[in-house]
């Protein structure tokens, strides 16, 4: 008979585990917020500063505060202008979200996989 003893140090293993979440989640709100940006309507390009001014990056909080951005984001039937930005639509998230939603989840396995 075989007698077999494993220790396993979970609090290490927790600790790994939270940490590549982390990482992950860093990368996935980078992501999220280049791809967005991406179909984001410009004139002076502030709608798109504020999304990288009050995002929380790593905590999955993207947001763009301007006294106009709900009012764009929420009317797609807007005329925008494609001067600037060719790509420019209201709810420009759920654009870079149905375009890019398999490469969000890739980056975060990829994350998760390299950090553990």
């Amino acid at each position: 008979m075989i007698r077999v003893n494993i220790k396993l140090d979970t609090p290490a293993i927790e600790g790994k585990v939270i940490e590549a979440t982390q990482k992950a989640q860093f990368a996935l709100d980078q992501q999220v917020l280049k791809d967005s940006n991406f179909y984001i309507p410009k004139d002076t390009g502030e709608l798109e500063r504020s999304g990288v001014r009050f995002s929380r990056l790593g905590e999955g909080h993207i947001e763009w505060n301007t006294p106009y951005a709900r009012r764009l984001y929420w009317n797609p039937q807007y005329e925008f202008s494609t001067d600037v930005n060719p790509n420019a639509r209201g709810v420009w998230f759920e654009e870079a979200k149905a375009r890019h939603v398999t490469d969000w989840a890739r980056i975060v396995e990829n994350e998760i996989k390299r950090n553990l």
